[in-house]
């Protein structure tokens, strides 16, 4: 009767550990699976929050702590940022980390938290909300320079440039989920705007999507390839295709599935690749590649023979001196000026603020008057290139309601377009294409313009050129 008792009994204990630990792994719907302890902790972080112990802070001011490239930015102030999680690592195709975005749906900022965990998606699933205390942990990256900014436990010995994983110690005190989990829903984006500060390390959706060519037939990642492969993805946008690429893990579930050959959409989380030279989209699943359509054209260029704009710069040199361009200083003392490009055997214009000294540089130059009433369907395209752009930014705006005088430049609404520009990341003096920008749903006389944000800050003082600035119109 003893060992009978004896048997029960650990059958008993066993059943319930069993029970216990599924729940854990798999019922995200209920907190007190955590345990009592870190229940008590969430709340007691919830009423430190609301009685103004603690200062919850957006996901975007915790970011503009940091500047890509510096050493990592310690933070010593009880802040705490709340997000929700949009990656995945089910499937393999995250190692140690997870995103996380400031809304469910139409998110304004993203960030990479990096955790000393296998299988996160156990404790941190896709949609739940989570806080996290930000008391003595780092912002920076875990690759130097490569522009997606991060959450760590602390600096990396071998390069203080870097930051290391949270660990598992650590976010016991750190990282709090709620009993919230919310459907996340993708931002439809335009790919041209994908590497866009604001972007990266959100969950997107490209739509008109489609492999390229050159793999068809090719599995999610190159068999020769030890950890990661990119694949192109093409996007048809007005005149032309616009390209990005997917990242996927060698160890991901998927890795030898086959490419689709049609065409659909893609939805990933915005990242970059290893050494920072790509923006990439990472997969959560193959789930999130519905490519069940035939493949886009885009539109024929030799059907759009009017040109509305054209300006390569090469008749003019010195200051702009263009007639019906407007070259305006909004603060600062720089303006753009033109320069001969031995690169591209080419003459482009260009604007930086280093070693302006001035506080802040806004620069503008601004197209001629183009009347929008005379054609049907117009695109606008231009190239840009960047030397070591920092922390200063170039934008290309339109506004139908701007009378032509610098005065009243402020005072017009002026709208950004969703064009392609060289960034920090863009390869050295390279001229990229911005895309093909339709204007068609404008009217009236519409002025283009280029506006340039820098400072003397060692961190926004960068440079950028302009070329080859053309609209075609049918």
């Amino acid at each position: 009767m003893k060992n009978t008792k004896t048997i029960n009994f650990l059958l008993v204990l066993i059943i319930s550990i069993s029970f216990f630990s599924c729940v854990e792994d798999g019922d995200f719907t209920i907190p007190e699976n955590l345990g009592n302890q870190q229940n008590v902790m969430i709340t007691k972080l919830l009423d430190s929050i609301a009685n103004n112990q603690i200062e919850l802070k957006t996901i975007s001011q915790v970011k503009d702590l940091y500047t890509s490239g510096e050493n990592p930015f310690h933070i010593t102030n009880n802040l705490v940022i709340k997000g929700y999680v949009i990656s995945s690592d089910k499937e393999g195709n995250y190692f140690r980390e997870f995103y996380i975005q400031d809304r469910s749906e139409n998110p304004t900022a993203g960030i990479k938290i990096s955790l000393n965990l296998n299988d996160i998606y156990n404790k941190y699933n896709k949609g739940r909300e989570i806080y996290i205390r930000l008391k003595n942990s780092y912002i920076g990256e875990t690759n130097s320079g490569d522009g997606v900014i991060a959450l760590g436990g602390k600096v990396k010995l071998t390069d203080t440039r870097e930051i290391e994983s949270i660990s598992q110690n650590q976010a016991k005190h750190h990282i709090f989920r709620s009993s919230t989990t919310k459907t996340i829903i993708p931002k439809a984006i335009n790919i041209s705007n994908l590497d866009n500060y604001e972007n990266i390390s959100t969950f997107v959706k490209i739509n008109n999507a489609f492999f390229s060519a050159d793999v068809n037939g090719k599995s999610y990642t190159d068999p020769k390839e030890d950890f990661d492969t990119k694949r192109k993805i093409d996007v048809c946008q007005g005149l032309g295709v616009v390209s990005t690429f997917i990242e996927t893990s060698a160890f991901a579930s998927f890795a030898n599935n086959n490419l689709p050959e049609g065409g659909g959409f893609i939805n990933g989380v915005i990242s970059r690749d290893f050494n920072g030279d790509f923006t990439v989209l990472i997969l959560n699943t193959t789930d999130d590649v519905v490519m069940d359509k035939t493949r886009c054209t885009p539109a024929k260029i030799e059907d759009f023979k009017t040109i509305l704009l054209y300006e390569d710069f090469e008749s003019t040199s010195g200051t702009p001196n263009i007639k019906g361009w407007t070259n305006y200083r909004q603060e600062g003392t720089r303006l753009w000026k033109l320069y001969f490009d031995e690169d591209v055997n080419s003459r482009a214009v260009t604007i930086g603020s280093y070693s302006s000294r001035n506080d802040s540089t806004i620069s503008w130059l601004i197209s001629n008057a183009i009347n929008l009433d005379t054609t049907s369907e117009e695109y606008l395209s231009f190239k840009t290139s960047t030397s070591f752009a920092d922390g200063s930014s170039l934008e290309v705006l339109i506004s139908t309601n701007w009378d032509g005088t610098e005065g009243n430049i402020t005072n017009a609404t002026w709208i950004k377009l969703p064009a392609k520009i060289a960034s920090n990341n863009s390869n050295f003096k390279e001229f990229f294409s911005s895309s093909f920008i339709n204007l068609s749903n404008y009217r009236g006389t519409a002025h283009i313009a280029f506006k340039y944000v820098g400072s003397g800050d060692s961190d926004f003082d960068g440079s950028y050129e302009l070329d080859n600035i053309i609209i075609n119109a049918k």
